[in-house]
C-alpha cells in the first residue's frame, strides 16, 4: 500500500508516520521511485503498537519510551506486557538486556539469593519458559519481574510465601481463559482459530489492566 492507504488504515498523520521513520520505530519502506515507497501489514501493526503506547490506551509514552518497549517486543514480550514491564523497578533499560538467562543470572541482577529465587520459580511467580533440552530460560520480563519481587520483599513483613496465593489466583484465571479460547474456537480450522485465540488473549489481557486499573485503589484512598 502506498502512505495515503496507510494513513486511512492506521488513522495516524501522513507527519506522524514520517517522524516515526526518521526515529527509526518503523522497519524500511520499499523504495519504487525517489519520492514514493510502499508499505506492508508489517507498517501497520507497528503503527498500531505506537498508536496504542502514544495515546491513552497504554501510554501515554514518550519516542524514547516507545523505542525501549518495541525492544522488547522485537524480542518476544507482548505489548500490553513491556508496556506494564517499563515502569517497573530497574526495567527501563537498567537491565543486561540479554535475550535469555538462567535463574541464578535474573536472580543476582535482582538482588535475591538464589533460593529465594527457586522459592519463587517453584510458586510459578518466576515461571520463565521452557528451552532446549528442557531448561528453563528467562527472558527481559522475568529479569524485570525479579527486580519488582525483590522490592516488595524489602518490606517488613513480606515473605516470598506470601505470593504464592497470586500465582495460584492467576494459573486458575489462565485455566479459565484457555478453556473460554477453546470454547470460543471449537469450530474453526486450525489458522483461524489460533488468529482468534491470539486475539482473545490480547483483548483478554488488555480488559485485565482495565479491572487492575478501576478496582485496585489508589494510594491514599480509603
Amino acid at each position: 500500500m502506498r502512505m495515503k492507504e496507510l494513513v486511512q488504515e492506521t488513522g495516524i498523520p501522513r507527519t506522524a508516520i514520517h517522524h516515526y521513520q526518521r526515529e527509526g520505530l518503523l522497519p524500511p519502506a520499499r523504495k519504487t521511485a525517489p519520492n514514493s515507497a510502499l508499505y506492508g501489514s508489517e507498517h501497520v501493526e507497528r503503527l498500531k503498537q505506537i498508536k496504542a503506547l502514544r495515546g491513552d490506551e497504554l501510554g501515554p509514552m514518550g519516542v524514547d519510551e516507545v523505542r525501549r518497549v518495541l525492544g522488547m517486543v522485537d524480542r518476544g514480550i507482548e505489548l500490553e506486557v513491556a508496556a506494564m514491564l517499563r515502569s517497573m523497578p530497574g526495567a527501563a533499560g537498567s537491565g543486561s538486556g540479554k535475550a535469555e538467562q538462567s535463574l541464578s543470572g535474573i536472580a543476582h541482577e535482582a538482588g535475591l539469593s538464589l533460593s529465594t529465587a527457586r522459592a519463587l520459580h517453584g510458586a510459578g511467580l518466576l515461571p520463565g519458559r521452557a528451552g532446549d533440552g528442557g531448561t528453563r530460560v528467562f527472558d527481559e520480563a522475568d529479569a524485570a519481574a525479579a527486580r519488582l519481587m525483590a522490592d516488595l520483599l524489602t518490606d517488613e513483613g513480606i515473605q516470598p510465601a506470601d505470593f504464592d496465593p497470586i500465582a495460584e489466583l492467576v494459573g486458575e484465571l489462565v485455566r479459565y481463559e484457555k478453556a473460554l479460547a477453546s470454547l470460543a474456537t471449537a469450530k474453526l480450522g486450525p489458522a483461524e482459530g489460533a488468529a482468534r485465540r491470539r486475539a482473545m488473549y490480547q483483548s483478554l489481557h488488555a480488559l485485565h489492566t482495565y479491572l487492575f486499573r478501576r478496582l485496585v485503589p489508589e494510594p491514599g484512598d480509603s
